[in-house]
């Protein structure tokens, strides 16, 4: 299963650091296998996780409007199987800027256990 986010900066808005910006649903009894992660404009130090762990896939990543991120779950993750949806989440540490513009995107692939669908 393929889910994909997008999260684009208004044009009177900004991100700042302690924000948290939900990218991508992730329905029960899904596992995390893949993720590309492409940043905005501007450097913020991010971490990307889900409602119950909020690095659990990325911890202190600096993202920027050249940075894209391929990331392979490894084997410390795999196999976590959501037991109940969720959304897999950037948290925003910290900005080298005032304000960080731009927007994000992420995409992501999910193994799916078929019997935890209700």
């Amino acid at each position: 299963v393929a889910e994909f986010g997008v999260w684009s900066v208004g044009a009177s808005n900004s991100l700042s650091a302690g924000d948290v910006v939900q990218m991508v649903r992730v329905a029960k009894g899904a596992s995390l296998v893949y993720m590309q992660l492409v940043g905005g404009s501007g450097d913020a130090l991010v971490t990307v996780g889900d409602g119950v762990d909020d690095d659990r896939y990325l911890t202190a990543v600096t993202m920027g409007s050249n940075s894209a991120l391929v990331r392979y779950i490894n084997t410390a993750n795999v196999p976590y199987v959501y037991s109940t949806d969720d959304t897999i989440d950037i948290a925003v540490s910290t900005v080298s800027v005032g304000t960080i513009t731009g927007g994000f995107a992420m995409h992501c692939i999910f193994s799916m256990d078929n019997s935890s669908i209700t």
